[in-house]
């Protein structure tokens, strides 16, 4: 997914047809996509436009969220506070927000 941040703080990011672009505006958390304007705008959720930028902006990526999906994997079920000390709270609660793990009573696992 191509990302081009505009001098105005905004970000041009490409949907999956090439050569038309949503502008993502990380600060208000917006984006102009057609699923970020009927659903997500209404559960103040993200779309995959604004995570991209998201993770770009913070320096994540995807092997980052590989290691904690594998760590989790490995261990079959970890203690959510465990989890945050290892990798971090954004990272971990990233992962919970897009459905790749779940926390039940302090315990966090894969989603199946």
């Amino acid at each position: 997914m191509k990302i081009l941040k505009q001098k105005d703080g905004k970000f041009k990011v490409e949907s999956s047809s090439v050569g038309k672009f949503y502008t993502v505006d990380l600060k208000k958390g917006t984006c102009t996509c057609l699923h970020y304007i009927t659903r997500m705008s209404k559960i103040r959720g993200l779309c995959k436009h604004l995570e991209a930028v998201k993770d770009q902006v913070e320096a994540r990526d995807s092997e980052s969220y590989d290691k904690i999906i594998e760590y989790v994997k490995f261990k079959g079920e970890v203690d959510s506070l465990e989890l945050i000390k290892k990798f971090g709270e954004e990272a971990v609660d990233d992962l919970l927000s897009r459905g790749e793990l779940i926390e039940e009573k302090g315990k966090i696992r894969i989603m199946i």
